[in-house]
């Protein structure tokens, strides 16, 4: 999801914005131990995120009718390491222009109404309760889904209704036409000959206070051609070609505050039933953060993924640091830590080819920059 830039207007009617450009610049240098069978450790500029994944969007807000707009984004991801897009599709098909985000709508006074590429409502729910959101060791690296969950061909909705209540609702005619998550395969849908393939929708719920917040969601995916199912892990991908086949998620957390404090804990449970297959994981995570000065801020958590039908189980740890150099710049330095039971191979960062040895525990150490404009 993106951050909360310092917007640019670019073009603006009157007093208000009509177009607005707005982006992140986020790496650094990242060391990662006990790669593979022989132990290796890496040095390297990691190539799709350090606590954001870098990007450059456009956002269209054009007021024709008293509370009544037309909306868009247009937001396209890269890859800080070498400019190559990020969130383009997969390595055959890498196509994705706008892989990020990419839909307009309209926005009412009974809520936003949008239609393209756009995010799965899961991902929202968990804002506040995961801290480390999108970052290189959270809870993304126990479940990639979860910074890839966007539909193709989708239409959404969502309203904040008042008093801290806010709702959405998704739903993708074809959910996935060029690649998402590792491992998961394609899944373009929207065919004549089998109308279920490749469908998703996902719903959320959420209230937020002044001083705490909670909410929950529920995302369901079909399966169809050219789908599998993975778990990331270490267990292989599984088919997930029909369409009766599902991969449910659904999730649980709050936050709560104490002056510059924030504690956050939530619950990600998911459920793949094929015809030949089911499994059953559960992902638990807690988090902190804390502002010790108007420069410094510290936050952390624990995550713990528990996978009884594969026998495959792990505890990430995670602890940041920031600096503010200026208004939207942070200067950042991160340690994370992963620990394997003996049949589990979860690995620490993103990209292929730094997994550890099943069993075996692993290191990372980042210090990085991150500019949001």
């Amino acid at each position: 999801p993106a951050a909360k830039p310092g917007m640019v207007a670019a073009l603006t009617r009157g007093d208000k914005p009509v177009l607005t450009i707005y982006g992140i610049l986020d790496g650094g240098v990242e060391h990662l131990t006990n790669i593979g069978a022989d132990k290796k450790s890496l040095t390297r500029v990691p190539p799709i995120t350090g606590t954001f994944a870098s990007r450059l969007g456009f956002k269209l807000h054009k007021e024709f009718k008293p509370g009544y707009a037309v909306i868009g984004t247009l937001e396209a991801g890269f890859n800080l390491d070498d400019g190559t897009q990020g969130q383009s599709g997969s390595a055959s098909t890498p196509d994705r222009i706008f892989g990020r985000q990419l839909f307009a709508g309209l926005s009412t006074p009974f809520g936003d109404f949008t239609f393209g590429r756009q995010w799965s409502m899961l991902t929202l729910a968990m804002r506040g309760s995961d801290q480390l959101g999108p970052n290189i060791y959270a809870v993304g690296s126990l479940d990639p889904y979860l910074p890839n969950s966007r539909y193709d061909n989708s239409l959404v909705w969502q309203n904040k209704f008042g008093n801290g209540i806010s709702a959405g609702v998704a739903y993708s005619f074809g959910r996935d036409t060029s690649g998402g998550a590792p491992g998961s395969g394609t899944c373009g849908g929207e065919s004549a000959s089998d109308a279920q393939a490749c469908k998703a929708w996902s719903a959320m719920v959420r209230y937020d206070a002044k001083q705490f917040g909670v909410a929950a969601a529920v995302d369901t995916i079909k399966g169809g051609t050219g789908a599998t199912a993975f778990f990331f892990n270490g267990a292989a991908p599984f088919a997930f070609a029909d369409s009766s086949d599902k991969d449910t998620r659904m999730t649980l957390g709050g936050y709560v505050k104490f002056g510059d404090a924030q504690f956050g804990a939530g619950w990600l449970g998911r459920k793949v039933d094929t015809a030949t297959t089911d499994v059953e994981s559960d992902i638990y995570y807690v988090s902190a953060s804390y502002k010790l000065t108007p420069e410094i801020k510290i936050d952390g958590g624990i995550q713990r993924a528990v996978n009884d039908d594969q026998d495959r189980n792990a505890t990430l740890t995670a602890v940041r640091g920031f600096y503010t150099l200026d208004k939207g710049l942070d200067a950042y330095a991160q340690v994370g830590h992963i620990s394997n039971s003996s049949n589990a191979s979860y690995q620490l960062s993103v990209g292929p080819g730094v997994a550890p040895a099943a069993g075996e525990s692993q290191t990372g150490y980042m210090v990085g920059l991150r500019y949001f404009f």
